[in-house]
C-alpha cells in the first residue's frame, strides 16, 4: 500500500461506502456514499405517474420503492396512473436540516433496459484509474492520507488556508462560498481563488456555486483571480467573471449530493457511521460494547449491527447514556 500514490482508494464501510483520489500521495478528492434505499443516478425503471407538478412541464412520478421524482420535461398525453420509464438524472438530497429534495427524472427509451444506476464503486472503476480497495485489518491509510480532516471541513463547512479561511454554506438554491481574512483584498481573493477550485473537486461539489470573494475595483486584479481559479480548477463547469461587488457563479452538472451536503445531513447519523468505523477497527476479543448518545443509539439500527458483528465475530452490544456527547461515542 505504501507505494499506491496515484488511483483511488475505496473502502466498503458498515453503512457506507467511501472513496479516496489521490495524486502523487496527496488527497484530490473524497466521495462518500450512504447505504439507503434511494434511486442513484443513471438508474432505469418504471414509475407511476402521480401528478402534474407545473402544468404541462412537470409532474411527480412515484417509483418502485414508493420514493417519488419530479419528471421533467413532462411528455404529453402522459395520464395520471399510467406507467412510464424514466432515468434518475440527479439522486434524490436531504438538505440540511432534514427536508428531503426528491431525486429529479426523465423520459428514457421505452426499449432500454432497466437498472440501478452506477454505484460508488461503478463510479470509480469508470474513471480509468487504478483502484485499490482497503480494509479493516489494514493499516488505516485513509487516516494517513488526510480523510478525517476533509470529512471535518465538509461537516463543519469551515476551510482554513494561509492568511484567510472559506466558509461553504449549503441553500436550496445553490452552495455558497465566503472568503475571510486579514491579508488585502488582492492577495486574499488569489489564495482563496485556488483553495476555492481545489475544494470543488475535493467534496465533489456540483450544481449551482456562488463565490463571494473581497471586493476587487481593477479589472486586471477580477482577472487574475479568474485565471488562478481556472488553473486549479479541473472538473467541468462554467463560471462568470468576477463582478464589481465580488460575486463569481460556476455552474457544473449535479448528480448527486455533495460531500458536504451528506455530511451536514444528520449529525446523529455521522456519529454513527464513524462509530461502527472505529468499531471494525477494534483488535479486542469477547463483546463489543458500544457506548453512545441516546441520538446516535436511534440511528443504530439492527442491521449495521449485526454487519459490525459478523465482520468483527464479535457479539454487539449498545449502551445509550445521555451524558455522552453526540460525537463522544466509544468502544470497550
Amino acid at each position: 500500500m505504501a507505494d499506491f500514490a496515484n488511483g483511488w482508494l475505496y473502502e466498503a464501510g458498515i453503512g457506507e461506502t467511501r472513496a479516496m483520489r489521490l495524486e502523487n500521495g496527496e488527497l484530490i478528492q473524497i466521495r462518500i456514499e450512504r447505504t439507503d434505499d434511494r434511486a442513484r443516478a443513471g438508474a432505469v425503471v418504471e414509475a407511476k405517474f402521480t401528478r402534474q407538478w407545473v402544468s404541462g412541464k412537470s409532474g411527480i412520478v412515484t417509483l418502485p420503492d414508493g420514493q417519488e421524482a419530479l419528471l421533467q420535461p413532462l411528455p404529453k398525453g402522459l395520464t395520471e396512473g399510467s406507467t412510464v420509464r424514466v432515468e434518475i438524472v440527479r439522486a434524490a438530497m436531504t438538505e440540511r436540516g432534514g427536508q428531503d429534495k426528491r431525486a429529479k427524472a426523465r423520459l428514457a427509451d421505452a426499449d432500454g433496459s432497466l437498472n440501478d444506476g452506477p454505484d460508488l464503486l461503478a463510479e470509480i472503476n469508470a474513471s480509468g484509474l487504478p483502484v485499490k480497495q482497503v480494509h479493516a485489518h489494514d493499516e488505516d491509510v485513509f487516516a494517513r492520507h488526510g480523510w478525517h480532516e476533509a470529512v471535518e471541513q465538509a461537516e463543519t463547512g469551515r476551510i482554513d488556508f494561509e492568511g484567510g479561511s472559506l466558509l461553504v454554506s449549503l441553500t436550496p438554491a445553490m452552495t455558497l462560498f465566503d472568503v475571510d481574512g486579514t491579508l488585502a483584498p488582492f492577495e486574499l481573493a488569489k489564495r482563496a481563488a485556488k483553495e476555492i477550485a481545489l475544494a470543488l473537486v475535493r467534496f465533489d461539489i456540483s450544481g449551482n456555486i456562488g463565490v463571494d470573494f473581497p471586493t476587487l475595483q481593477a479589472k486586471a486584479e477580477r482577472a487574475a483571480v479568474t485565471a488562478i481559479f481556472d488553473e486549479y480548477m479541473t472538473a467541468n463547469c462554467e463560471r462568470t467573471a468576477i463582478n464589481g461587488f465580488g460575486f463569481m457563479q460556476v455552474v457544473s452538472r449535479k448528480l448527486r449530493p455533495s460531500v458536504p451536503e451528506i455530511m451536514q445531513g444528520n449529525r446523529s447519523v455521522n456519529a454513527a457511521l464513524q462509530l461502527l468505523r472505529q468499531a471494525e477497527r477494534d483488535r479486542g476479543t469477547g463483546a463489543m460494547r458500544l457506548q453512545v448518545h441516546p441520538a446516535v443509539a436511534n440511528k443504530m439500527e439492527s442491521v449495521p449491527l449485526e454487519e459490525l458483528a459478523r465482520r468483527t465475530g464479535r457479539p454487539v452490544e449498545i449502551e445509550a447514556r445521555g451524558e455522552i456527547s453526540i460525537d463522544g461515542g466509544s468502544t470497550g
